[in-house]
């Protein structure tokens, strides 16, 4: 038998002249901006006249002069009989001895009344539009409101 090693090692090449096939990949990554679709927002302000109704009051003081002619032992204080406010005037009269006589009765009478009237006033309401655009060239296309929460704040779209 024979033995199949090489028993010639010059037969082998040297290690420097060996040549090992070497590969190597590199990725770059980065970011760029493009603008694919875009968002306007802008407030529109009506104005309207609108009737909006008062409650005026209004107080109407009615003055009557009422003859008294009537003899009192002393003068006494204004006063209320209801809503009605008597303020008394009073003169000496001569008469076989001197007596006080109340002369007349002044009554002071005030109502309120409430009238209801309707006044006219401007009033602004403003409105919110929401527009978006498709692209850079595109046509702006108004969105449909969102429903407002009871809060006032709107949600988001």
């Amino acid at each position: 038998m024979t033995d199949k090693r090489v028993s010639d090692p010059s037969s082998v090449p040297p290690a420097a002249a060996m040549k090992v096939p070497r590969v190597e990949e590199r990725l770059c990554v980065g970011v760029t901006e493009q603008e694919t679709a875009s968002v306007r927002v802008r407030t529109v302000i009506h104005k309207e006249l609108t009737e909006i109704p008062v409650v005026l009051t209004r107080r109407v003081v009615t003055i009557e002069r009422v003859p008294a002619h009537r003899l009192v032992d002393s003068e006494f204080e204004p006063f209320r009989e209801g809503s009605v406010l008597v303020v008394p005037v009073f003169e000496y009269v001569p008469v076989t001895e001197m007596k006080l006589m109340l002369t007349e009765e002044v009554r002071i009478r005030l109502e309120e009344i409430e009238e209801t009237s309707v006044h006219e006033a401007e009033v602004q309401r403003q409105e919110l539009v929401v527009e978006r655009r498709t692209g850079t060239d595109g046509d702006w296309i108004a969105q449909s409101a969102a429903p407002s929460s009871d809060d006032g704040e709107q949600s988001a779209l």
